[in-house]
This record gives structure tokens, sequence and C-alpha cells, in this order.
């Protein structure tokens, strides 16, 4: 661990201690297999055991943090092969979402969506990709997806989907080629959006699949590279 963590605000200690150790994960902050030091960590944040724990416990529900009995707390360290098996789940389930959308459009309001997009549309156009601005970018890109998944209108389409999806989010957040990956990635959900506001499923399903197949495909070669 390098750095200091920031102060917190104190409105929700848990959460905020939730949001700090998760942006610290995504970041490198906290390097992939780092053993957590929380007693560190609690001096640094000003809190207790306690909201310490629940951040912990959230975190390590989302696969984020792995906390080993006796041993301690320690970032999950992400392979090649634990990327690949999450995005070939997580396609699976966002093609469907899209057939399902298709399927109620009288029902599905997309209104967000569109919105979603546009707001990193204007963000990559702005010439956006480094610093707190990437952030931005990786949470929007995020909210697309969770959006998406929302219009499905299943529940439990949603929650396998957060399973899978935050070791993807992972890989992603710490690619060294990120301006590319929005670039293209804007134009691909512009596709995907289309088809979907159309009602041809077909489309939106194809489009989803190329998608997240061109994700995979750049975010593996990087990692293995980095190997």
């Amino acid at each position: 661990m390098e750095g200091t963590l920031p102060e917190l605000t104190r409105r929700n200690l848990s959460e905020e201690v939730y949001d700090v150790l998760k942006r610290g994960i995504l970041s490198k902050h906290f390097a992939p297999g780092e053993r957590l030091r929380l007693e560190e960590i609690e001096t640094q944040l000003g809190v207790s055991r306690t909201p310490l724990k629940v951040a912990l416990d959230r975190l390590a529900t989302e696969g984020l943090v792995d906390v080993k009995p006796r041993r301690g707390t320690f970032v999950t360290k992400n392979t090649p092969d634990d990327t690949a098996e999450a995005f070939g789940v997580r396609r699976v389930l966002e093609v469907y979402a899209c057939e399902l959308i298709a399927e109620r459009m009288g029902e599905a309001d997309l209104s967000q969506l569109a919105d979603v997009h546009q707001r990193l549309q204007r963000l990559v156009e702005a010439g956006g990709s480094g610093g707190d601005t990437f952030y931005d970018c990786i949470d929007l890109d995020h909210q697309f997806h969770e959006e998406l998944m929302k219009q499905s209108g299943s529940t439990r389409l949603n929650d396998a989907w957060r399973d899978v999806n935050v070791h993807v989010q992972m890989a992603r957040v710490r690619s060294r080629d990120a301006e590319r990956l929005f670039n293209t990635s804007v134009e691909e959900h512009g596709r995907i959006l289309e088809a979907l506001q159309a009602g041809d499923g077909d489309a939106a399903k194809a489009a989803m699949d190329e998608h997240l197949r061109r994700a995979q495909r750049m975010l593996l070669e990087e990692m293995r590279q980095q190997a």
C-alpha cells in the first residue's frame, strides 16, 4: 500500500470506508494479492473495526477481497483465466438481457440508458481519460450495463450479473489503453442502444455479443502481456 487514504466526511462511515477501499483496490493503491493492514487503515481513516468490517464484508461479497481466517484479508488477484471465465458468463447474461428487453418493449424504459450513454459520449469526446475523469468514465460505462440489466426485468439475472461483473471491472480499470477502450465502447454502446430502441432483439444481441467479445479479447491480451 502506497501513500495515505483520504479523509472521511462522517456521513455514513461504513459506506464511506467501502467507497474508499473499493476505489483503492480498483486503482491499485492496494495491489492485487496484497494483505490489507487493518490497523493501519483504521488509523488513517480514523474509524473503529465495526464500520471497517462491514465494508470488508461487502467487498468480500463482491469478490474484491478474500478473507482468510487466521491469515488476514487480501485483495483478490485476478488471473487471465478468472477474467475470461467472468467475461464469458457476463456475455451470456447481457445477451439474454437484450432479448428480454426487446420482448418487453412496452414496459422497458430506455431513457435512462440513453442518458448514461450520452453522458459517457460527451466525456470521451471532451478528451477525458486521466485522473478522476478516468474513474468517471469507468462509472458511466458500468452504469450503462447496470441499467441495461435492470431493464431486463429479471431480478435473478441481475443478481448473477453483479456476481461476475466486478471481476471484469477490476481488469478493465487497470487497462493501460483506457482511452481507446472508451472510444470503442461508446460506439458499441450506441449500436446496442439503437437496436433496443428499434425493438430489434436480434441486432441488439449481436451488437452486445460483439462488444463484449472485443472487450474481452483486448483485456486478456493486455493481461497476458503484463504477466
